[in-house]
C-alpha cells in the first residue's frame, strides 16, 4: 500500500466512527455495494476534503481504494 501508515491510521479512525451496524444494515438492505459503502462513509465522516488536501496529492482513486477495502470490511 502506497498510503502513510499515519494517513492511514487517520482514516481508520475517522471511518470507524462512522461505519455502524445500523448502517451496514441499511445498506445491505438497500442492496448496496460495499464500494459505495465505504465512499458513502468517507463522505459522512467529513473526510472528502481532507482526501484531496492530503491522499491525492500522493494517491490515486485505486491507492484509495485498497485502503478502504483494509479499514472498512466487506458488508
Amino acid at each position: 500500500m502506497k498510503i502513510t501508515s499515519n494517513h492511514f491510521d487517520a482514516m481508520a479512525l475517522a471511518l470507524s466512527s462512522v461505519d455502524t451496524p445500523e448502517r451496514r444494515a441499511a445498506y445491505r438492505a438497500a442492496n448496496l455495494t460495499t464500494r459505495r459503502y465505504q465512499w458513502d462513509l468517507v463522505r459522512i465522516a467529513g473526510l472528502m476534503s481532507w482526501l484531496c488536501d492530503n491522499l491525492y496529492k500522493y494517491l490515486n482513486d485505486d491507492h484509495i481504494q485498497t485502503a478502504l477495502n483494509r479499514i472498512v470490511k466487506p458488508l
